[in-house]
C-alpha cells in the first residue's frame, strides 16, 4: 500500500509529523511519499532522513521575525494561490499525478485539499484517491473563526460552515488533541477519530545525551527549539543571557537564527535532547506541547500571535500522567505540566521576563536523571497512529477496524484516566 501525505510547511509541527508516519508505517509496509510546500520545508525533511516533494512554493501562511501571525497578507497569499491557474490548479493537476495507485492522500494541513473534497466529487482535476484530513483541534478551531472579531457576524458563521462543510466531503480526518483518550476516539458514522499528538520518541536516555554534550549531571541544561519564524536575533541574545544567567547549558535548534551562537538549523534527535533536559523552551506548538506532557520536562511556552498555539497552553495546565511508562500508567498521579508562559509582545524587558520564567521552572522542577523514561507511553500512541492510517485504506477497512477495537479494549489496562 503507498500514500501521499501533503504537508505544509509553514513551521515544521506539520513536517515531524509527515516525517514520523512515514517511518512508522514502513515498519508495516506502508509506502510514504511525502510532499510539502518550499524548499526549506524540503531541506527540514532531508536533514531527517526523509526525502520528499515540492509540490510548488506559491502558497504560505505570512508571520513577522517573532512569529506572530499577519492575517491579511496570509489571506491575499492563498486567495492569490486559489485563483491564479498557475498556482492553485496546477498545483491540483500535479497532486492528482503523484497520487495515482496511492489508496488516499492525507491534508496536513493545506487549503488545496479541503477544496478537492473526496472521491467522486467531479472537477477537471479530481484526485484520483481519496482525502483524509489530519489537523491539530485548535489549529482547525483556528482556521474556523478565522474572522471571527474581523468581519460582521454573518460572514464569520459562514465561513465557519463552508470549511466545515468542505471538511465533511473527505474520505475521513483525524483529529490530534490532547483532550483525547489514551487509546484515542472515533466517530465512525463520520470516519472522524481523535487521537493524542503524535511526536518522537526519545532513542538514547538522559545520561547518554548528556554525556555527549558535555552537560554533567550537576548542571542544568535547556532545550530550545524556535520554528523558522523566529528570525530576530534580539530574542535570540534575551534567551541565551536570560538562560545562562540561571546556569543552563544551551541546546539550541532554530533555521532562522542558525547563525547565532549556540543554535544550529537542524537537530534530527531533538526529541532525545528535550527528554533529557532540565529545561524546554518553545512556542506552544503540539510537537513542543506534547514533549512537555509525555516527557515531563519543564516547559517555557513562547507566546505570540498564533491563535492556536495559545488555545494550545490550556493542555499544559490540564491533569497529565506523561512522564509514566505505560506498564505502570495506571496507577500514575494526576497531574498538571510544569510551565510558565512569557508573551514576546509584552511590555517589560523580555531578557528579564525570560530569566525570571526560568528561576520559576528551576525552582519547581526535578533533577531531569530522575524522571522515568517516556518510550513506552510515546511507543503505545504510536501504535494507535499506525493501526488507524493502516485501517483508513478503502479495501481495508475492516481489518483497521479490528486493529483499533483492539486498542480500544486494551485501554481497559492502560489508563482511561492517564492523558499522556
Amino acid at each position: 500500500m503507498r500514500i501521499v501525505w501533503l504537508a505544509a510547511a509553514d513551521a515544521r509541527g506539520h513536517l515531524m509529523r509527515a516525517h514520523l508516519a512515514r517511518r512508522l508505517l514502513a515498519r508495516v509496509g506502508v509506502r510514504v511519499t511525502l510532499v510539502t510546500t518550499s524548499e526549506e520545508g524540503r531541506a527540514f525533511l532531508a536533514a531527517l532522513g526523509a526525502p520528499s516533494e515540492v509540490l510548488s512554493c506559491h502558497y504560505s501562511v505570512a508571520f513577522d521575525a517573532r512569529q506572530n501571525m499577519a492575517r491579511a497578507a496570509t489571506e491575499a497569499c492563498v486567495l492569490r494561490y486559489m485563483v491564479t491557474p498557475s498556482r492553485g490548479p496546477r498545483d491540483l493537476a500535479r497532486l492528482s499525478d503523484l497520487c495515482r495507485g496511492a489508496a488516499y492522500v492525507v491534508n496536513d494541513f493545506h487549503p488545496l485539499l479541503l477544496l478537492a473534497g473526496a472521491r467522486g466529487h467531479g472537477g477537471a482535476h479530481a484526485l484520483p484517491c481519496p482525502v483524509v484530513h489530519v489537523h491539530g483541534e485548535n489549529l482547525w478551531r483556528a482556521i474556523e473563526g478565522n474572522f471571527h472579531g474581523r468581519c460582521p457576524a454573518l460572514v464569520d458563521r459562514g465561513f465557519g460552515a463552508l470549511v466545515r462543510a468542505l471538511r465533511g466531503r473527505a474520505h475521513a480526518r483525524i483529529e490530534h488533541t490532547f483532550d483525547a483518550p489514551f487509546a484515542g476516539s472515533r466517530d465512525p458514522s463520520r470516519r472522524s477519530y481523535r487521537l493524542l499528538p503524535l511526536i518522537a520518541a526519545p532513542g538514547r536516555s538522559a545520561a547518554e545525551v548528556r554525556a555527549e554534550l558535555g552537560v554533567g549531571a550537576d548542571r542544568r541544561l535547556a532545550a530550545v527549539y524556535l520554528n523558522p519564524h523566529f528570525a530576530d536575533p534580539a530574542l535570540a541574545t534575551a534567551l541565551s543571557r536570560a538562560l545562562a544567567a540561571e546556569g543552563y547549558a544551551v541546546h539550541g535548534v532554530a533555521e532562522g537564527l542558525a547563525q547565532y551562537p549556540g543554535f544550529r538549523p537542524y537537530d534530527a534527535r531533538f526529541a532525545d535532547v528535550a527528554a533529557a533536559a532540565d529545561l524546554l523552551v518553545s512556542a506552544p506548538g503540539m510537537g513542543a506541547v506534547g514533549m512537555a506532557r509525555l516527557f515531563g520536562v519543564p516547559f517555557l511556552a513562547l507566546l505570540t500571535d498564533q491563535p492556536e498555539q495559545r488555545e494550545n497552553v490550556r493542555f499544559l495546565a490540564a491533569p497529565s500522567g506523561g512522564s509514566a511508562s505505560a506498564a505502570n500508567a495506571a496507577s500514575a498521579a494526576r497531574s498538571s505540566a510544569t510551565f510558565a508562559t512569557v508573551d514576546l509582545a509584552a511590555p517589560g524587558g523580555l531578557e528579564r521576563r525570560l530569566r525570571e520564567a526560568a528561576a520559576e521552572l528551576a525552582a519547581r522542577g526535578g533533577r531531569a536523571l530522575d524522571r522515568p523514561s517516556p518510550a513506552a507511553v510515546v511507543s503505545a500512541i504510536h501504535g494507535v497512529w499506525t493501526d488507524v492510517l493502516t485501517g483508513l485504506a478503502p479495501a481495508a477497512p475492516a481489518a483497521g477496524r479490528a486493529r483499533f477495537a483492539s486498542h480500544l479494549a486494551s485501554n481497559k489496562a492502560a489508563p482511561k484516566e492517564v492523558h499522556p
